[in-house]
């Protein structure tokens, strides 16, 4: 359960930086050559996925609630993936462990 609200509280303030890089972005007050900021602007692409790219139709009809609502599930899903993948790793540790005490044992 840490590892996925650690995971979504950053990937929650990961959003802020890239959604107002992005915004600078459409505006086209972003600069070419400021690396920084455009990185965070490519980085919404990805963090706007998947309720932001499946759903756009939804998300341009409901509003601003429904827009920044949408985000906060991605934040929760890149949540969930991170964590399943940190248990499956810890899980795979485990009966690695469990497979090298058998073979000591015998």
């Amino acid at each position: 359960m840490t590892v996925f609200l650690i995971t979504t509280i950053l990937v929650g303030l990961l959003l802020i930086p890239s959604f107002l890089a992005a915004f600078g972005e459409d505006e086209g007050t972003l600069r070419p050559d400021d690396t920084f900021w455009n990185f965070f602007a490519l980085l919404f692409h990805i963090i706007r996925f998947p309720t932001h790219t499946l759903l756009w139709p939804i998300i341009t009809s409901g509003g601003p609630l429904t827009f920044f609502g949408g985000l906060f599930i991605n934040c929760m899903f890149y949540g969930l993936v991170v964590e399943r993948i940190t248990s499956l790793f810890r899980k795979k540790k485990e009966n690695n462990l469990d497979t090298i005490d058998e073979k000591s044992n015998t």
